[in-house]
Formats: structure tokens, C-alpha cells, sequence
């Protein structure tokens, strides 16, 4: 056992497969450069675990960490509750410092990459080797069981598997995945909307629910094991229930079509995928808001080839792709027509 470790990991912006990972579908995130890094210290003093953090000026002292406290410390307690569950740790005097400048609650995974570098903190620590699926499967623990974010695999697979210049295509039904590099002359802007969410206390949960209910009602185990929807599919489900779906079979397709895409370099169809998907995360999956909605509009009547919303929604962040040469012109008009706006 060190006396102090580190551990750092990077949050993602999804580019395509908006609500896939928990259906089985594919998915195309980025990781991005804005990280969580976590320094861990054996003090003498502490009888428990002391938690600190800068971006929530906060301190907690617990004792207890198999308890839910219901606030940003429980990634870091579930950390704990799950590694000694995996290792058979004692985890106590202990400080914990967290450092980051990935924001937090736009869609960007700081939940998944707080995970991950407490993992890594933790392994470091305690001298455990750990191999790249072993922490995806703890972080998604962790999120999924201990925090009950209901969510798949894909941001804790990025932010272990990803790199900050090519996009990740992941086949969540068997984690196959490639890494695929970015367009030369085109990049990926994040936008802010400067409205905050929280997953546990949005619908997210109730869209998964829906999703497993119509699965089974349909007789599969995902809803991506299926290609189309059928007439008799029709007759079985409810009118939400179609919409639902259909934007997770379409935006399946969508994400497959993405990475081909970026095989060919044509950022063209890229963008066009990109708003399609955001149409329907807006009209039929009912998970974007007014402001995601004009700031997408924005950027395509500026000359972005597409945009959406990144994340599961319900406020946080867009992305963009665009020209090089037009980021900054790009940058003014957003700020003009929509002042709370800030580019990650």
C-alpha cells in the first residue's frame, strides 16, 4: 500500500447512438480533453474517508461507505463500496481530493469519469493491477447498482478504452469496438446551453423502462436486435411506445452509418446523420429542450454540417461539426443569438 496515489480520467461528447448503449446499439463517442483527476492520501487522523472537492467547495467525512448520501460524494463512496467488494480492501484513513475541469451535468460523462480515475486512484493505492474491462465493468457497478443511474456501458468504455482524436464506434451488444480517427478539415464543438441536469431525478430511467417493456412485449432481449418494426410490432405496442422505439432501431442505423462515414471522410453525410439524430431525440424520444433545439438551428443556419444534443438530454450540452475555418465565426453568431451559450 502507497502512501498517496493518482488517478485521472477523461470525460466524452457522444457524436451518434443517443440512447443505444441500454439497447443493445452502437454507439459513436470522443473522448474529450477535460479530465477528473483524484489524489488519494493515507492520513493517520481520519478515521473514515474525507472527501474534498473544488468545484463543490465541499468537504465530507464518512465512516460508512456502503450508504448513499443521495449527492456528487456517492461516485466516490460506490467507488469505494465496489472496489473493496471486488478486493477485499480495508479502505479507511483516508483523504480524497477531487480536481477536474470537465463540467459537470451537460451531458459530457463526469459521473463515468469520476468513477474511473477513483478506480484508478484506488488501484494504485492498494498496488492491484487492474486490466481495462475489469474497471469498465467497476465503474458501470458503480453508476448502474450503487448510484442507480440506469444507464449502459458506453461512457465508462470510453473514458478506459477512448482516445481524444478518434472517435470510438462500440457495439454494446458484445463491447466489440474500433477506433476511427476525426476529419482533417472539420472538428467537433461543444456547446453549453447553460441548462444543468441530473439523470437520477430526469426521466431517464422511465425511457429505459419503456425500452425493456416493449423488448419484451415484442420478444427480445434489445430493442437493437431488431432492424424495423413490423406490423405486428404495431399492433402489440402503444403509440409512445412506437416512437420510442423507432428512434432506437433509426438512430442504430445512424450510428453504423456515422462510422462509415468517417471510414470515407464525408463530414457531409456525418452532419446530416447528426441533425437526423437530433430530430428524433427531439420528436420521438422526447428527451431535448427548447434551448438544445435553437442551438442546433443556430448552427446549421450558420454552415455547421449538423448538430445535436449530446448526452441523454433533458438540457446540458450540444455538438457541432464544422469547418475548420468557420469555428469562429461560427463562435460570435451563437454568441449574438443566444448569450448564455459557452463552448467547452
Amino acid at each position: 500500500m502507497k502512501s498517496s496515489s493518482i488517478g485521472k480520467a477523461f470525460g466524452r461528447v457522444n457524436l451518434l447512438g443517443e440512447h443505444l448503449d441500454y439497447n443493445g446499439g452502437c454507439v459513436l463517442p470522443l473522448q474529450i480533453d477535460k479530465s477528473v483527476t483524484i489524489k488519494i492520501e493515507h492520513k493517520s487522523d481520519i478515521e473514515g474517508i474525507l472527501i474534498k472537492s473544488r468545484n463543490y467547495k465541499e468537504e465530507i467525512s464518512i465512516s460508512n461507505y456502503s450508504e448513499k448520501l443521495n449527492n456528487w460524494a456517492d461516485f466516490i463512496i460506490g467507488s469505494c463500496d465496489y472496489f473493496k467488494k471486488f478486493y477485499k480492501t480495508d479502505i479507511s484513513n483516508i483523504s480524497v481530493n477531487i480536481e477536474s475541469n470537465l463540467p459537470i451535468g451537460i451531458g459530457l460523462s463526469s459521473s463515468a469519469a469520476t468513477c474511473v480515475s477513483m478506480i484508478r486512484a484506488l488501484s494504485n493505492y492498494f498496488e492491484i493491477s487492474l486490466d481495462q474491462s475489469t474497471m469498465v465493468k467497476i465503474a458501470h457497478c458503480i453508476e448502474n447498482d450503487f448510484v442507480g443511474v440506469g444507464g449502459g456501458v458506453m461512457d465508462q468504455f470510453v473514458s478506459v478504452y477512448g482516445e481524444t482524436d478518434k472517435a470510438l464506434f462500440l457495439n454494446t451488444m458484445n463491447n466489440d469496438y474500433k477506433l476511427i480517427p476525426l476529419f482533417d478539415d472539420y472538428n467537433f464543438q461543444i456547446i453549453d446551453s447553460g441548462i444543468k441536469r441530473i439523470l437520477s431525478d430526469s426521466a431517464f430511467n422511465d425511457r429505459k423502462k419503456m425500452c425493456n417493456q416493449s423488448a419484451g412485449k415484442m420478444g427480445v432481449k434489445y430493442l437493437c436486435d431488431k432492424d424495423k418494426i413490423d406490423q405486428k410490432d404495431k399492433d402489440l405496442l402503444s403509440t409512445s411506445e412506437l416512437k420510442v422505439i423507432r428512434h432506437v432501431i433509426e438512430e442504430n442505423i445512424r450510428s453504423k452509418k456515422g462510422s462509415e462515414a468517417l471510414l470515407n471522410n464525408d463530414p457531409k453525410l456525418f452532419g446530416e446523420l447528426m441533425t437526423q439524430s437530433h430530430n428524433s431525440l427531439a420528436n420521438d424520444y422526447a428527451v431535448s429542450r427548447p434551448e438544445l433545439d435553437q442551438l442546433v438551428q443556430l448552427c446549421n443556419e450558420y454552415g455547421a454540417m449538423g448538430a445535436k444534443l449530446t448526452g441523454a438530454g433533458f438540457g446540458g450540452a450540444i455538438v457541432t461539426l464544422i469547418k475548420n475555418d468557420l469555428v469562429e465565426g461560427l463562435k460570435e453568431y451563437i454568441f449574438k443569438n443566444y448569450s448564455n451559450a459557452k463552448f467547452i
